[in-house]
């Protein structure tokens, strides 16, 4: 589809409630949404939104957030069950939309999830993706725009809604795709993720602790503080919209667990922790270092031994996996990881991993099942110096 066919869709600017109701009534019939929203996430940390466009039949459309306050009908009209809604890296914009809907929108499209199914690339951009699937390129000017100023200019408008005009090709492109090389099914079930609450859901607080590098190289009391120093400073960021970096570090929430101040004079000696962070958080920080010290001592889960002895059938097992997901054409990162490889390494079968699960394990799963079992061979194809698996019985 040529630049001139889609941009003869019908392009509308909706900065008004009345609008944005006429809008929803001329899609209330179309089965597929094409969506796509441009924010401002710098500073924040939940990102502000500044458009949302859409397009669907003859057409496209960008809808103003900041002028109308109340979205309730384009929201009603994603809640429909009845209607596709597709996005290309859909997870910032699901967050986005979670956050106003409190539901997940189901179902669910993403064409970078759809293009790792069908090729190499594991997040390919979309200017990419519609240059290879429509031949045309898409314009980049305003990749870096402040979408929160007003008034938007015609230029920010065309580029924005660039975004949801060529997903409809690329979409439909991929559709077919899927079907012929038998992978719809493998699809959707990458796409469910994206329909649960869990997802999106905003994790608790008390178990942030947990992310923090090296924990399993603490205890007892360090662990305790770090669990609520950690709890305290995530529940701050949400409460006043910053990112937790810009109130402590990692690093400084760790010092601080071990060497638990009692004296606001006692921050300057922590390393990384800023004099404008200290007079800001520190009387919170001390308080969350004392109720720290009263909570139990929560418990780690403990590293699993890896001998070291087993690298190389690491090694083996992902050069395996590799040369499986050039052959099936499918990005290697959407099957599986090399945490993924260690693990089957030492459990098999029982290995608590997405590639014993689902469309993966009968995919991949049980040829490299059958590697681990020592009836795959690896040779290098002189003339193409490829790797090519081969098989012996069982």
């Amino acid at each position: 589809m040529t630049r001139a066919a889609l941009e003869t869709r019908l392009s509308m600017l909706i900065q008004t409630h009345g609008d944005l109701a006429i809008l929803c009534e001329e899609l209330a019939n179309e089965p597929t949404l094409y969506l796509d929203t441009e924010f401002v996430g710098e500073g924040r940390y939940y990102p502000d939104l500044g458009a949302i466009q859409v397009a669907a039949g003859d057409t496209a459309a960008l809808i103003d957030p900041i002028a109308i306050q109340d979205l309730t009908p384009f929201l009603e009209l994603l809640a429909d069950p009845t209607k596709e809604k597709v996005f290309h890296a859909a997870s910032q914009d699901l967050a986005i939309f979670y956050r106003l809907m409190g539901v997940p929108m189901a179902p669910v499209y993403d064409t970078q999830l759809a293009a790792a199914l069908l090729g190499p690339d594991e997040q390919i951009a979309f200017v990419h993706l519609v240059e290879r699937i429509t031949g045309n390129r898409l314009r980049k000017e305003h990749s870096f725009t402040n979408w929160l100023q007003r008034p938007l200019a015609p230029g920010q408008i065309d580029y924005a809604l660039d975004d949801v005009r060529y997903l409809i090709p690329v979409h439909q492109a991929q559709v077919k795709r899927l079907e012929e090389m038998g992978r719809t099914e493998w699809a959707r079930e990458e796409f469910t993720r994206f329909e649960r609450a869990e997802t999106f859901a905003p994790q608790d607080p008390e178990s942030l602790f947990l992310r923090i590098r090296n924990v399993d190289r603490l205890g007892g009391r360090t662990l305790a503080i770090l669990q609520e120093l950690v709890a305290w400073r995530e529940e701050t960021a949400r409460a006043e919209n910053i990112p937790s970096g810009r109130i402590a570090r990692d690093e400084v929430m760790v010092e601080l667990a071990r060497r638990p101040p009692a004296e606001l004079k006692q921050l300057r000696d922590i390393r990384g922790l800023t004099s404008q962070q200290a007079e800001r958080f520190g009387r919170q920080m001390l308080n969350a270092v004392v109720e720290g010290s009263r909570r139990p001592v929560p418990k780690v889960p403990g590293r699993t031994s890896f001998p070291s002895a087993m690298e190389p059938t690491v090694d083996f097992l992902f050069v395996c996996l590799r040369s499986l997901a050039v052959e099936k054409s499918v990005a290697t990162g959407m099957v599986a990881t090399r945490s993924d490889m260690s693990q089957l390494a030492v459990r098999g079968a029982e290995a608590d991993i997405s590639l014993m699960r689902g469309w993966r394990r009968g995919a991949f799963g049980e040829e490299l099942l059958a590697t681990l079992d020592g009836r795959a061979t690896a040779r290098i194809i002189p003339e193409t110096r490829e790797v090519h698996l081969e098989w012996t019985a069982a």
